[in-house]
């Protein structure tokens, strides 16, 4: 076994741990989220929105970090595999801009507090800027092909 190719192995074993390490983790925030919201906080429709809409992106990003291991392993599926991240990335987008820009302007709006849309505003453009690069990652694969 060549030097490069053990190389190679050793990198994709370390992606592969720090993918699943990343995906539990974001598992592990939302039960304990979802835990800690329905065990204090009396349910709502709000509240059933927000948490519904949370799971969603949760399983965006462990889609997408499937999507990612796929293309780490198979390069030369790179340009499906990039479509099909832009088009998580620009769902995970919606949703968390759905929620965060409307509640953080009703919170703003019921209390003296015109920062909250600013982090609402921070909150939505995070994967916005995200679908941004991976965009322009697809874009330059379309023209070097």
């Amino acid at each position: 076994m060549s030097k490069s190719s053990l190389w190679v192995r050793k990198h994709h074993l370390v992606l592969a741990i720090s993918l699943l390490l990343g995906s539990v983790v974001f598992l592990a925030i939302g039960l304990w989220a979802t835990i800690l919201l329905l065990l204090t906080v009396q349910p709502t429709v709000s509240l059933i929105l927000v948490l519904l809409g949370g799971w969603l992106v949760l399983g965006g990003i462990a889609a997408s970090a499937i999507t990612l291991w796929q293309i780490i392993r198979s390069p030369q599926q790179v340009t499906r595999g990039v479509r099909r991240l832009q088009w998580l990335l620009g769902g995970i987008t919606i949703i968390i801009a759905a929620i965060s820009l409307t509640f953080s302007y009703l919170w703003a709006e019921s209390g003296d507090a015109p920062g909250l849309i600013f982090i609402g505003l921070f909150v939505a453009a995070m994967p916005f800027a995200c679908w941004v690069l991976v965009s322009v990652w697809q874009l330059t694969l379309k023209q070097q092909a």
